[in-house]
């Protein structure tokens, strides 16, 4: 996720690559873990996968699909 090269230019290359790289993984992780840990989700049309969007050669989730969330009651971990 923070590697860099000139095929994935996401956080620059070379000397001038981002150095904030590194923080920016650590946050989207802790917020996909606090999704994971107190929600329950699942898409609207449960059990049909949305399908792919082709942008040239790029392919990327449907923009329009919709996740539901829903604040899980259960306990935390002692």
């Amino acid at each position: 996720m923070t590697w860099t090269s000139a095929d994935v230019l996401h956080f620059g290359a070379g000397k001038h690559a981002c150095p904030g790289r590194f923080f920016a993984a650590c946050k989207l992780k802790l917020m996909f873990a606090h999704l994971i840990m107190n929600y329950d989700m699942k898409l609207a049309k449960e059990g049909v996968r949305p399908a792919d969007l082709w942008l040239s050669i790029l392919c990327i989730p449907d923009t329009s699909a919709k996740v539901l969330f829903r604040k899980c009651r259960c306990q935390p971990p002692a």
